[in-house]
C-alpha cells in the first residue's frame, strides 16, 4: 500500500517546545500509522550541538554558529535525505514541510532529489559527496555569471551521471508546504546558495506561506521564482499579515491567533492533497475545541525589528536583483517586503481592522485574494 513520507524540518533555533512554530503544530495533527504515514521531524539550525563537540564551550559555540552562519546546514540536507533512502519505496508520496531556515532545508532537499535523484539505500557516503558537488555547482555558476570559465556544466552533467550509477530516479517531493523561507540561512552569512532551489521542476505541489510585516535584514523573503527550467507544477506563494513568526509560529500559544491563519491554510491544501490528519487534533490545534487561540485575522501582531536587530539595518548584505540577473550588497535599511505583481494575498489582510491594515500596505496593481 502507497505510503506519505512525511519530512517536518524546523527554523533557526526552534525545536519541540512550550512555545510551538507551526511545523510542531501541523506535526502533532497527523495520523501516526507506520503503514500509511511515516514521520521525520528535525530541529532548527543552532538547535543542537554538533555531534563532535564534547566540551560544553565546543556545545555552545557550534550552536551560536548554527545561528550565525549556518554551520550544521549540511548535516540538516543529509539527515532528512538519509531518512528517505531508509523509507521511500516506489509508489510512496513524499511530503515535506519547513518554517523559516528548515523551509530552505526542505527545498534544498527538493534540490537535491532532482540533481541526484535518491541514492540507494547502503551508500550513505555518497550523501555528503553529492551535497558538496551541488554546492561546487553553485559557486561555479556564480564565477560564470562573474565571467569565470564556466565549468558548472561539467557539474551537472557529472550529476547526470551520478544519479544514472546510484539512485532512484522517480522520488519527487509529492507536496511541499514552507512557511516564510528567508534569503539568509546564517545571522551574519550565508553559507549556501544551491541550484534549482528557487525554481526545483521535481515538486509536483508547492505552497509557501509569506509574511508582509516582515523587515528585518537578515529575514529578506526568498520566493519560488519558475525559470526557464520551470519550477512546482502547482505553486501557490501567499501573502499573510505579520511578522516572520506570525506566519510561521513559535510565539506564546494565546498570541498565536495570526499564525493559525496560515496553518489552517497550510493545513487545507496539504489534506486536499492527501496528507493524513487526525479530526480531533486538529480541530484542538486550530481552536475548535479546548482553550487554543483560533485563526484570528484580528490576532496580536508583533514586532520582530528590535533591540540588536536593528544594528543589522546598516550592515551590507548580498541581495540577489532578480531583473538585472546579478548580486550586489547593500544595506537593508527597514525596507518593507515588497509583494509582486499578481500576488495571492490571504484575504485575513483585508479582513484585518475591518480593511484599515489593508489599505495602508503598498499593495501591487494586480493580485488576487486567496481564502
Amino acid at each position: 500500500m502507497p505510503r506519505n513520507i512525511v519530512v517536518c524540518c524546523d527554523g533557526t533555533a526552534n525545536q519541540f517546545a512550550v512555545d510551538r512554530t507551526n511545523v510542531v503544530k501541523l506535526l502533532y495533527t497527523l495520523e501516526h500509522d507506520p503503514d500509511t504515514q511515516v514521520i521525520y521531524y528535525h530541529p532548527g539550525i543552532g538547535t543542537m550541538e554538533a555531534v563532535g563537540a564534547v566540551t560544553k564551550i565546543g556545545r555552545r559555540v557550534t550552536k551560536l554558529l548554527g545561528k550565525a552562519i549556518g554551520y550544521g546546514l549540511e548535516t540538516d540536507i543529509r539527515d532528512a535525505y538519509v531518512f528517505l533512502m531508509h523509507n521511500f519505496q516506489p509508489c510512496d508520496r513524499v511530503y515535506m514541510f519547513g518554517f523559516s531556515r528548515g523551509a530552505y532545508t526542505v527545498r534544498a532537499v527538493a534540490s537535491l532529489l532532482h540533481m541526484y535523484g535518491l541514492i540507494q539505500p547502503g551508500n550513505e557516503p555518497l550523501v555528503p559527496y553529492a551535497i558538496r558537488m551541488m554546492m561546487a555547482a553553485r559557486k561555479l555558476q556564480d564565477r560564470s555569471a562573474a565571467g569565470g570559465n564556466g565549468k558548472a556544466n561539467e557539474y551537472f552533467q557529472l550529476a547526470d551521471d551520478f544519479k544514472d550509477h546510484f539512485s532512484i530516479r522517480n522520488c519527487k517531493p509529492h507536496f511541499v508546504g514552507i512557511w516564510d523561507t528567508v534569503s539568509s540561512v546564517g545571522w551574519i552569512e550565508n553559507p549556501l546558495r544551491l541550484p534549482w532551489t528557487a525554481n526545483a521542476p521535481n515538486i509536483q505541489v508547492g505552497r509557501h506561506a509569506i509574511a508582509i510585516d516582515e523587515r528585518r535584514a537578515f529575514f529578506r523573503t526568498n520566493l519560488w521564482r519558475p525559470g526557464k527550467n520551470g519550477g512546482p507544477k502547482d505553486i501557490k506563494q501567499v501573502w499573510f499579515p505579520g511578522v516572520h513568526c506570525d506566519v510561521g509560529g513559535g510565539y506564546p500559544e494565546d498570541e498565536s491567533g495570526l499564525s493559525k491563519l496560515a496553518l489552517e491554510w497550510m493545513l487545507r491544501e496539504a489534506t486536499a492533497h492527501g496528507l493524513r490528519v487526525n479530526p480531533a487534533r486538529l480541530g484542538h490545534v486550530l481552536g475548535r475545541t479546548g482553550r487554543n487561540a483560533k485563526p484570528d485575522p484580528d490576532g496580536r501582531m508583533h514586532e520582530s525589528l528590535k533591540g540588536a536587530w536593528h544594528l543589522a539595518e546598516f550592515v551590507p548584505k548580498r541581495h540577489y536583483d532578480w531583473q538585472k540577473k546579478k548580486e550586489r550588497r547593500r544595506m537593508n535599511l527597514y525596507r518593507r517586503r515588497t509583494i509582486p505583481d499578481g500576488a495571492l494575498i490571504h484575504r485575513s489582510v483585508f479582513l484585518r481592522e475591518g480593511g484599515r491594515y489593508a489599505k495602508r500596505l503598498k499593495l501591487p496593481p494586480n493580485y488576487v485574494i486567496e481564502d
